[in-house]
């Protein structure tokens, strides 16, 4: 238990600083502690937009990890996952006596104050807890959550709020969730995934055998019964199970007679049998009715009715960039997604010829971990095989050590998709890859812009610039 939240009456009176404040996590905690009475700042290598953003919300960022930044008076240091125990600030807080916490033992200390909900998986844990999220808060429930992205239609991605749920994105990298004990466990599905930090797939699994286990025997279990990897967790948990589906026919929880409309897809619910009649979402995918069977399973066993779940399921838009709509300027579509894992990839892609039959897609993509790339370059490649065209920039580093750096390239990943007959280019430069995209759609072409690292700029870049080439194509 975190000494400085444990100890607290008074948020007010507490300084905390987050090492690696710009992570999707570790910046909705910030903005959760804020909203708390907590004085915070924080620190990151980088900057982006992000910090602009906090300090908005009166949240002191500070680019580089210098000892400075561990002001006098700091109660808690709070660091990223992703941040080393040599880390100046680190060690410059362990020499002051201050508390030194990891964001996912935050969370689980946070998370024993109240009634925990928990959402794992490889794919689609962000979307699962936007949508728990936003249907509870709009059923009354006001819920505590924090997510790993920012969700439009509620402001961002967390919020404090006074009911006694906290609905929380469980990351399974390093193990992270075992910090958890909610009430109620998720997992989407199961995956090859982190392959810097697991071993094989086994290695995975029972990690998320050991996360069942922290699930509350009072609680409930939800898992997904189409997929393979996820089944063969349901025995290590001791609290009931329930299923969710589109295809086993066993599951508690299932969707039939599943159909797209112009701008909703809808499905019947069947809960142990029964017909609970029609619900439907604004997202597209397959993928995006299983991650809606899992968010109705967790609302429901959290205590919601279906006629609950029923409406404020259909007004959610999603997270950003999660097949986010930019805009469609001179009838031109931009996406901005973060998939980077090739399973994800070609979902995304399937999802945008399906949101937009019949239309050219052009893919940008940016690579993220050379790890990633390396481990999963053939299947990565073969995931972009729908696609119209694909313009590759420069993989992303994350964690990457000197040797990851150099056993593999972008180009490497352009050359095998080349091989196999895709139409794929290797663009290192930004600017270069927004001058392509611009001057070569035309209109009713998809734009997606895929990938975890700072590649969305791109997206927002080029809308107004889309926009522009119409206005002087009219005129001209």
């Amino acid at each position: 238990m975190a000494e400085a939240l444990s100890c607290a009456k008074d948020f007010s009176k507490q300084r905390w600083h987050f090492v690696g404040i710009l992570g999707a996590g570790m910046s909705n905690m910030a903005r959760y502690a804020t909203e708390m009475g907590v004085r915070v700042t924080g620190s990151d290598a980088k900057t982006s937009p992000l910090a602009d953003e906090l300090t908005e919300q009166g949240i002191l960022v500070r680019k580089g990890h210098e000892t400075r930044n561990i002001q006098p008076g700091t109660s808690l240091v709070v660091a990223s996952q992703a941040i080393e125990e040599n880390n100046p600030e680190i060690v410059e807080a362990q020499r002051m006596g201050i508390e030194v916490v990891k964001y996912p033992e935050l969370l689980g200390d946070l998370m024993d104050r109240r009634e925990g909900i928990a959402v794992a998986g490889t794919h689609g844990k962000t979307t699962t807890t936007s949508l728990l999220a936003f249907i509870m808060n709009r059923a009354g429930l006001d819920p505590s959550y924090v997510i790993g992205a920012d969700v439009p239609q509620m402001g961002n991605g967390s919020h404090c709020g006074k009911g006694r749920h906290l609905i929380a994105e469980a990351c399974e990298y390093r193990r992270s969730f075992l910090y958890l004990a909610p009430k109620v466990g998720v997992v989407t599905n199961i995956d090859l995934e982190h392959m810097d930090y697991y071993y094989d797939l086994n290695d995975i699994q029972e990690a998320f055998c050991d996360f069942a286990e922290q699930v509350d025997p009072e609680g409930a279990f939800i898992l997904n019964a189409d997929d393979r990897n996820s089944k063969k967790i349901a025995k290590a948990a001791d609290c009931e199970v329930f299923r969710f589906a589109m295809d086993e026919t066993k599951a508690d929880y299932r969707a039939v007679r599943i159909w797209r409309a112009k701008k909703h897809t809808n499905f019947n619910l069947m809960y142990k049998g029964k017909d609970h009649g029609r619900f439907s979402i604004q997202l597209y995918g397959t993928y995006n009715v299983s991650n809606s069977l899992a968010a109705i399973a967790a609302c429901h066993q959290a205590g919601l009715d279906f006629d609950d779940i029923r409406g404020p399921l259909a007004e959610f838009e999603g997270a950003a960039r999660r097949m986010q709509l930019l805009g469609e300027p001179w009838d031109v579509a931009v996406l901005s997604d973060y998939a980077h894992h090739p399973r994800q990839v070609e979902a995304t892609i399937a999802a945008a010829k399906q949101r937009f039959p019949k239309r050219r897609v052009f893919c940008i993509f940016q690579p993220h971990q050379f790890s990633r790339t390396r481990t999963m370059l053939s299947e990565l490649a073969e995931s972009f095989e729908e696609a119209w065209v694909t313009l590759v920039t420069d993989i992303y580093a994350a964690r990457d050590s000197e040797e990851d750096m150099a056993s593999v390239s972008a180009q490497d990943l352009v050359h095998l998709m080349n091989q196999r007959g895709m139409q794929s280019y290797y663009v290192p430069e930004f600017k270069d890859l927004e001058n392509i995209i611009v001057g070569d759609v035309v209109p009713r072409d998809v734009v997606l812009v895929m990938g975890a690292g700072n590649i969305y700029q791109i997206a927002h870049n080029i809308v107004p610039r889309i926009e522009l080439k119409g206005r002087k194509q009219i005129a001209a």
